[in-house]
């Protein structure tokens, strides 16, 4: 896959943003959580297979010949990839995210909807794209900076557990990689997924979940499935149109 992915060499348009191609702690992180590695390591021999216990952390295999499996894309359950603690060989099925974003990607000026992301070459459903990488912040700075800038970059992942939620909060909107371009659509070709490297801390993987063709614009839904319906209007022109934007409501309470 050497061909596909590869080290993240892409840069700004704005040259103000500073380019992390991963996440860094911000205000408000949990310092315990930042610095502490995740406790998963296998010993398989080269390639790992279902009893890797990495694969098995996961609950299920994760990719199929470099693809996210469907159960994982149609639910965004998490991924644990093998990480430098393990054994297996650097081209283990099971490591993907971690090397680095899709080759060919384009940001791109939309008109309405300011930059956007698009892809030169075909990528399959399945595919993994780029990260969503930024600052880690609190709930509180969080909210502050949804409360000053009206428009922002903020994502709240939120994981269900039988008895506990946890939330993981970035904000690329000063400090990120090409994935702040990606544009929300209502009808979307890609998805985000926690992944689980070296951290406790997931990395907001895009998958694409369906074909995008050349020069397709690449988008996910915003509302991540918390989100409320807000006022500012969407552009994305599609049949399924919500008409506004995704908001998340809780930011501000």
């Amino acid at each position: 896959m050497a061909d596909i992915y590869g080290a993240d060499d892409y840069t700004h348009v704005d040259p103000a943003i500073v380019y992390s191609d991963t996440n860094i702690p911000g205000p408000g992180a949990d310092p315990d959580l930042c610095d502490v590695r995740l406790c998963v390591q296998c010993a398989c021999v080269s390639e790992c297979e279902n009893s890797c216990v990495c694969v098995a952390a996961s609950g299920d295999r994760n990719y199929i010949d470099g693809m996210l499996s469907t159960d994982k894309l149609s639910d965004s359950s998490c991924v644990i990839e093998c990480n430098d603690l393990c054994r297996c060989s650097g081209s283990c099925g099971n490591r993907v995210v971690q090397l680095g974003p899709r080759r060919f990607l384009s940001v791109f000026w939309t008109g309405s909807r300011g930059y956007g992301l698009k892809t030169v070459s075909p990528i399959r459903r399945g595919s993994f794209i780029c990260e969503y990488a930024g600052e880690v912040i609190g709930r509180e700075e969080a909210r502050r900076r949804a409360l000053r800038d009206s428009v922002n970059y903020i994502f709240v992942l939120k994981e269900y557990s039988s008895n506990s939620v946890s939330e993981t909060i970035i904000d690329p909107t000063c400090i990120g990689n090409i994935g702040r371009y990606v544009n929300h659509s209502c009808q979307p070709n890609a998805a985000i997924v926690p992944v689980r490297i070296d951290s406790p801390i997931p990395k907001l993987a895009i998958f694409a979940i369906s074909n995008i063709r050349p020069n397709e614009e690449i988008t996910y839904d915003y509302s991540s499935g918390s989100a409320e319906i807000g006022t500012s209007p969407c552009f994305c022109h599609t049949k399924n149109c919500r008409n506004f934007l995704p908001f998340n409501k809780d930011l501000l309470c």
